[in-house]
């Protein structure tokens, strides 16, 4: 008998993605934080059971992390259009990336003065694709990085640490 592919997907999405642990306690931790709006405001639920992200009509997929590294609802035109161009969703980032992302949309916006410049970015950084060695290749399966000759035009941060804790939560 052949699986449907919806099965299929179903097996390969439990296999890549880690049983959630957030719940509405630990989102309204977010919501004390100041990181998160109120439930009743925003409207976001805690997964039940779902074994991989299944959201409803209308509902994204976002990692709690995320917010505490600078992401915020409604999502910056900035990363909205990285997302395009990368062709990939936000979950495919890991924290870091986010990070990296609202420091280079706050540098330009209340340094410069202006909207940020893709073309600056990408010239700093690009996309890599996670190793093949353990962890998911959907939920933090690609990070952005600094470019070659870069390190000393930029920030001198340590973008670039082990990643190792996070992928085991």
């Amino acid at each position: 008998m052949v699986k449907s592919d919806s099965k299929k997907r179903a097996e390969m999405m439990a296999k890549e993605w880690k049983k959630s642990r957030s719940t509405t306690r630990s989102l309204n931790d977010l919501v004390e934080m100041g990181l998160v709006h109120d439930q009743e405001l925003d409207g976001w639920r805690a997964p039940k059971g779902e074994s991989y992200p299944d959201p409803h009509a209308g509902e994204i997929v976002i990692i709690e992390d995320f917010f505490k590294r600078g992401f915020g609802v409604p999502v910056h035109p900035f990363l909205q259009g990285l997302l395009i161009y990368y062709d990939i969703g936000i979950y495919n980032l890991h924290p870091k990336s986010i990070l990296l992302v609202a420091t280079f949309i706050h540098l330009y916006e209340a340094f410069v003065g202006i909207e940020p410049h893709y073309d600056l970015f990408r010239c700093l950084f690009y996309l890599r694709k996670k190793g093949a060695v353990g962890g998911s290749k959907i939920v933090g399966g690609v990070y952005l990085n600094l470019c070659d000759g870069m390190k000393n035009r930029y920030l001198s941060c340590p973008w670039n640490t082990s990643l190792t804790e996070w992928y085991k939560r």
